[in-house]
């Protein structure tokens, strides 16, 4: 093995060899191995090569019975000198496995227009996942695609995903068979807006009108007394969790993209030279982006500036302008020290060690919108994808932040490297994006002359623990766009295959008119 001079790094690591029988796991040798220096930028023997020489299995293996054994793996732990965090080294196979885990392909009854196919993966970084998606058909041959980013916890995105193609499809069956795009774009809006007030409405609803009246017991009562009591913390937790989406909607030669938040749409195309390019559709509701920092700043006196947006965040807290659900931003003031610290104490201590902050800084609510930014695209010939996903992919593909347009190109030149046959190993493009994402953060966080393995790097982001401190759940829906209708006969090679839905326009709202009540 040739190494060149000028050591850059050390990596400290311990073996742990596991012999998998018949009759379970037996543990051979574990303790620090060694100090490993990478030196240089080349290496002829990789770093994951190097722990596979085993003596201490090679030994367990030669004095055991061998026929007893079904299965051998081994589990390397190494430490990133960075910040002296352990990691366990995966193979190649083994990253391909967890990446691929959450991947899923969807195929139609009937071909929509300019659609190609649709890919999603999704990989989870808190526990429960808080991202969540949506697929599905408005009239059979329109596509509605999203995906809702949560927070505090995963209630109000699961409900989002089940909801916001409902309220879509509703708004949009009320328009004439002539419509123009503003219409469009207005129903998308009032799609949004619609939902929200109902997450809110149903948690005003449980309490009684005049609180101003109203004890802490008799808050609690409030909800202690009402006969569902699974119901009404489903709807507490909807309210208090919140969620951030991003929805492209495709009807023939028109995409419409609806955004509340700080996740994010983005259209990949390639010129006439060859050249591709990425294109943010929608932009991103967040205080880290000056046009609505500004806007955010003109909803309130300017007496409240200074206390407004602090390091980026509302109140110094949360990172997003926009959202569903996130109701201790947008309830009446009175409700902050009357209400909010009598919900239910688990639920209430999500938020309750920064709740005080909230507090000291609220006047004039709302804080935080569920209005979206919306956008139409005419489709181009030379499109060629439209990506939606959370903020947790953007943050890998933007060289500064996760803000950088610079992300969306980056997208684009992946993209332009996944092919479509037997030879990728990654035939799912939402999985070969999220791999190459991966890649190239590390490659913007490490310095151009340092050793780099494309294993180890990523094996540091799969396996670090706790996950949230590295990275968070990353959520991707690709729309192939081009000949409708691909066929999909090999689920196991873009994941399981999902045969997409189309909208029930008569399901109902949250809220139901005719019964005058909330569901």
């Amino acid at each position: 093995m040739i190494l060149s001079k000028g050591a850059r790094s050390t990596i400290t690591f311990t073996q742990r060899a596991y012999i998998h029988s018949r009759s379970g796991a037996q543990h051979y040798g574990k303790g620090a191995l060694g100090t490993l220096s990478l030196l240089g930028a080349a290496s002829a023997m990789t770093l994951a090569a190097l722990y596979h020489n085993s003596p201490a299995l090679n030994e367990a293996v030669k004095n055991d019975d061998k026929q007893r054994f079904t299965q051998t793996k081994l589990h390397f732990t190494a430490i990133d000198p960075s910040d002296n965090r352990p990691f366990e080294i995966l193979s190649q196979k083994a990253i391909n496995a967890i990446m691929r885990s959450g991947e899923v392909a969807y195929k139609f009854a009937q071909p929509i227009k300019n659609v190609s196919g649709v890919y999603v993966n999704s990989l989870r970084s808190n526990e429960p996942i808080e991202d969540h998606y949506s697929v599905d058909t408005i009239g059979s041959t329109k596509l509605i695609a999203g995906v809702y980013d949560g927070h505090i916890g995963p209630q109000c995105s699961i409900l989002i995903k089940r909801k916001i193609p409902i309220y879509v499809a509703q708004h949009l069956e009320k328009l004439p068979m002539t419509k123009s795009i503003e219409k469009v774009m207005g129903a998308l809006s009032s799609a949004f807006e619609e939902l929200d007030s109902h997450i809110q409405q149903r948690f005003i609803d449980i309490f009684p009108k005049d609180i101003s009246k109203l004890s802490a017991g008799d808050i609690r009562s409030a909800v202690t007394s009402r006969p569902d009591q699974a119901e009404t913390r489903r709807i507490i937790e909807e309210a208090i969790h919140g969620s951030c989406a991003s929805v492209a909607y495709v009807d023939g030669d028109d995409v419409y993209t609806a955004n509340t938040g700080d996740s994010r749409s983005v259209v990949v195309s390639v010129d006439k030279d060859g050249k591709w390019h990425g294109r943010r559709l929608v932009d991103e509701q967040t205080p880290a982006r000056p046009a609505w920092r500004k806007f955010m700043e003109s909803q309130h006196p300017a007496s409240e500036t200074n206390g407004l947006i602090k390091r980026n965040r509302v109140f110094g807290l949360i990172a997003v302008g926009g959202a569903f659900g996130d109701i201790m931003y947008k309830v009446p003031v009175e409700y902050q020290t009357a209400v909010l610290p009598n919900i239910p104490a688990d639920i209430y201590r999500r938020f309750a060690r920064y709740h005080h902050r909230i507090i000291a800084n609220y006047r004039t609510p709302p804080y935080l919108y569920s209005k979206p930014i919306v956008t139409h695209h005419k489709l181009e010939e030379n499109d060629r994808f439209i990506v939606v996903a959370s903020d947790g992919l953007w943050w890998y593909t933007g060289k500064e932040d996760e803000h950088s347009p610079d992300g969306d190109q980056a997208v684009a030149d992946i993209l332009s490297k996944w092919k479509d046959d037997e030879s990728d190993e990654l035939p799912n493009p939402s999985t070969h994006l999220m791999k190459h994402a991966f890649i190239l953060r590390r490659r913007y966080d490490l310095p151009d002359s340092a050793p780099f393995d494309e294993s180890v790097e990523i094996s540091k982001l799969l396996t670090k623990q706790p996950s949230r401190g590295f990275r968070d759940d990353i959520t991707i829906v690709v729309i192939q766009l081009g000949k409708e209708g691909k066929s999909m006969t090999d689920p196991g090679r873009y994941g399981e295959i999902i045969e997409g839905q189309e909208v029930d326009v008569k399901c109902p709202k949250l809220y139901n008119p005719s019964k005058k009540g909330w569901w």
